[in-house]
């Protein structure tokens, strides 16, 4: 079973770099390096310090603004779905965030705070409504006899909390969570190119882009891809690890 996935993951890993290939040809190797040509750059910064410590800079951000964004989120969205009063009060504000352009943050955050708190600022914004609506829809998913029933017979809020809500929501919140990886590292690092961070993947980007270096902008984007993979890979073995269907089912 694991060799049939391999060979199938080799053929559609072969099948994209073929045709990344053929498109190099066609446009022009200039505007479009080949894989050779990245994979040589990619090597090249695969072999300098500096590469891990920019990494490790932006991918900070990165954290900083999910572990916040995903806290906030799942706070006000237990808030909002035990109170209506408190959901329709965030409604306009999460309303606002939502549909506000992220270039429009970006340059708000720049107006507002440091250039420095700028990328982890705008991660948490793109972040929270997410999170936020996920945990509310799995909130109110939870069978409104079933909540009637233990109110009626007083059941500790904690016990409804476990049996109830958690068994709900979790799937949900789960969900809004590795939506969010993506998401997070895109609003970063335009965040970090906008706003002239030092030392950070946007920055790499943006020199790539203003002196014609193509190649290095093909093989930043492919380490940015690299790194929200392995984050997102490494979030879905912890959740792996939870088993709340198997905690969580009623006894």
């Amino acid at each position: 079973m694991k060799r049939n996935k391999l060979r199938e993951g080799f053929f559609i890993l072969l099948f994209w770099v073929a045709l990344w290939w053929i498109l190099s040809i066609i446009a022009n190797k200039f505007y479009v390096p080949s894989p050779l040509e990245t994979g040589k750059v990619l090597v090249s910064l695969l072999s300098t310090a500096l590469t891990y410590k920019i990494l490790l800079s932006s991918i900070t951000r990165v954290l900083i603004a999910l572990s916040i964004g995903i806290g906030l989120g799942v706070v006000l969205g237990v808030l909002a779905g035990m109170y209506e009063m408190v959901y329709k009060t965030l409604q306009p504000i999460i309303i606002a965030i939502k549909s506000t352009p992220v270039v429009s943050f970006i340059i708000l955050l720049i107006i507002l705070v440091e250039d420095a708190w700028v990328p982890s600022l705008c991660g948490i914004l793109l972040c929270f409504p997410i999170i936020y609506y996920n945990v509310v829809e799995g909130y109110k998913m939870v069978d409104s006899e079933l909540i009637n029933m233990s109110t009626i017979y007083k059941v500790p809020f904690y016990r409804k909390l476990k049996k109830l809500y958690l068994p709900s929501t979790l799937p949900y919140l789960f969900a809004g969570v590795l939506t969010s990886i993506g998401i997070c590292w895109k609003g970063t690092i335009a965040a970090e190119v906008i706003a002239f961070i030092n030392d950070s993947v946007g920055q790499q980007l943006y020199d790539g882009k203003v002196w014609m270096d193509y190649d290095h902008v093909f093989a930043w984007t492919f380490l940015i891809i690299i790194c929200s993979l392995c984050i997102e890979i490494i979030t879905k073995r912890l959740i792996m690890k939870v088993k709340y269907y198997e905690r969580f089912k009623v006894i």
